[in-house]
């Protein structure tokens, strides 16, 4: 019964996610990640790495979605 309830511990478990979007035209290195600094609402300070892509409106918003569903792929576990 213990891994149930730790499973319905980690399902009601609240995060925050960070995130923000801008499209220009134009291009970008792709190869720079800069990261940048990100309060938490505990106080607490951490750093996020910001992405860059190229492309049309389409490629672009399909590297998004693929970006974001390996995201959630790698923290499943959480």
């Amino acid at each position: 019964m213990a891994n149930h309830t730790e499973s319905l511990a980690s399902v009601n478990s609240q995060y925050t996610l960070g995130y923000g979007m801008r499209m220009d035209q134009g291009t970008a290195p792709e190869l720079a990640h800069p990261n940048v600094s990100v309060i938490l609402p505990d106080g607490s300070e951490r750093y996020m790495t910001l992405h860059v892509m190229n492309g049309t409106w389409a490629e672009t918003k399909a590297r998004l979605l693929e970006s974001v569903d390996a995201f959630f792929d790698i923290h499943a576990e959480l």
